[in-house]
């Protein structure tokens, strides 16, 4: 095995325990949920890029150098997509639709006050969308292993119970919308 080779196999290792590292922030979330919500893509992810690493491994022990490069590449890839899967799922398919029901619900009875600070999260968490699949599209997540999103959606996540906390008719109706949204779901 080339030390080249050696180097970058044990590069995506400590990727992918990050990467485990990183599903755990996200699935702590999840749980925090009023009730349970399920998503595969980062566990298809991960046993993916597992095969892959597998395979990567091989040749290298082969000195096939064009298979290595293939095999790295997808093994990047399915972790990108696998946590940009899951934090996506979370914050557009729960917490954006919520917040927009319960800001149309606060402007039909006039209430501006909360729906300005509501509306701020709301387009924060919109943003953080926007950034999570850009980054994907450029695989930003392994860029000296700096994933910059992840912190600001948790931060996001808790300025938004930080207003539940303090608005009672805010978490009212985010109990409302929310077992709704995930009766869909």
């Amino acid at each position: 095995m080339l030390p080249d080779h050696e180097q970058k196999l044990d590069y995506l290792a400590t990727e992918l325990f990050d990467y485990v590292d990183e599903i755990k922030i996200i699935k702590d979330l999840f749980e925090a949920l009023p009730a349970r919500q399920g998503i595969a893509s980062p566990y298809l992810n991960f046993r993916d890029a597992m095969f892959h690493y597998k395979k990567m491994y091989d040749a290298a022990l082969n000195s096939n150098d064009y298979s290595f490069i293939q095999q790295l590449t997808c093994v990047e890839e399915h972790l990108n997509r696998g946590l940009k899967d899951f934090a996506i799922h979370l914050c557009n398919n729960y917490y954006i639709i919520i917040m927009h029901n319960v800001i149309s619900f606060l402007e039909r009875q006039k209430k501006t006050k909360a729906t300005k600070e509501l509306r701020k999260i709301y387009h924060n968490m919109k943003n953080l969308v926007v950034e999570i699949r850009l980054a994907g599209q450029t695989l930003e997540h392994y860029n000296n292993n700096n994933n910059t999103w992840l912190p600001k959606m948790v931060d996001t996540i808790k300025t938004f119970d930080d207003l539940l906390g303090k608005n009672p008719s805010i978490k009212q109706l985010y109990h409302q919308y929310s077992t709704n949204v995930l009766a869909k779901n």
